[in-house]
């Protein structure tokens, strides 16, 4: 059986808990573990109390990098063989921080789905791939959206910013202050703009905006190369 997780914490804060050294520790410790441990196993490796091995490892699950399950000791079970303890183990998720914010595993799973189901045309799929996350993106943020009179620029702007374009209003559109591609742009100009052009234009009709926003490839460095354009209607 396993414990529900609150929403975690962004990555930036996950990597400040895990500065505290003996947090760190009892991370490690349970991280490298073959099985799920307890707190009582955990405060024996790290070499601290129970009550503050307890302390840590919640703080660790609730920031979604350990997750919780219950369970008696192998051989023990029925009637009088008490409650299940809280076993921890280490969860799946990645932390990764970069200023200003990149996206490389974005770009990377966009172009290995290109080559894996279209080898002879990737370019032209992984277009169509990048067009296809930036609608599920923009959906997502539509359907979380709670402020119904908010311009189509400002929902743009909310959705890019998660992707990490650093968007900002000027004179009827959005500049996009950072390319979350920009250490592969180099490599392939052509095909990398175009990724950040059809994402973008996805996030658009992900959020139904498209028909009043556009997404054009007139930025200016060191800008992104895209930039969105308001409607006057």
């Amino acid at each position: 059986m396993t414990e529900p997780s609150p929403t975690p914490p962004p990555d930036a804060l996950v990597l400040e808990m895990l500065a505290e050294p003996t947090r760190r520790q009892v991370y490690d410790v349970v991280r490298r573990a073959p099985d799920p441990m307890t707190r009582e196993a955990v405060a024996g490796a790290v070499g601290i109390g129970v009550r503050l091995a307890a302390f840590h490892l919640d703080r660790l699950a609730a920031a979604g990098l350990l997750t919780v399950g219950f369970a008696r000791p192998h051989g023990r079970g029925g009637p009088g063989a008490g409650r299940p303890a809280k076993r921890y183990s280490a969860s799946h998720r990645d932390v990764e921080v970069a200023l200003p914010p990149r996206r490389y595993h974005l770009v990377a799973r966009i172009l290995a789905a290109a080559v894996s189901s279209s080898p002879a045309d990737a370019g032209r799929k992984a277009f169509a791939i990048a067009a296809a996350e930036g609608r599920r993106v923009g959906a997502a943020h539509a359907a979380a959206s709670t402020a119904r009179s908010r311009s189509p620029l400002v929902k743009a702007a909310g959705a890019l910013e998660s992707l990490g374009y650093e968007p900002r209003r000027e004179r009827g559109r959005l500049c996009l202050g950072n390319c979350p591609f920009d250490g592969v742009v180099d490599i392939a100009p052509s095909l990398v703009c175009g990724l950040n052009q059809r994402l973008v234009h996805g996030v658009l009709e992900g959020l139904g905006a498209d028909d009043r926003c556009r997404a054009e490839l007139d930025g200016v460095p060191p800008d992104c190369c895209v930039t969105v354009h308001g409607s006057a209607r």
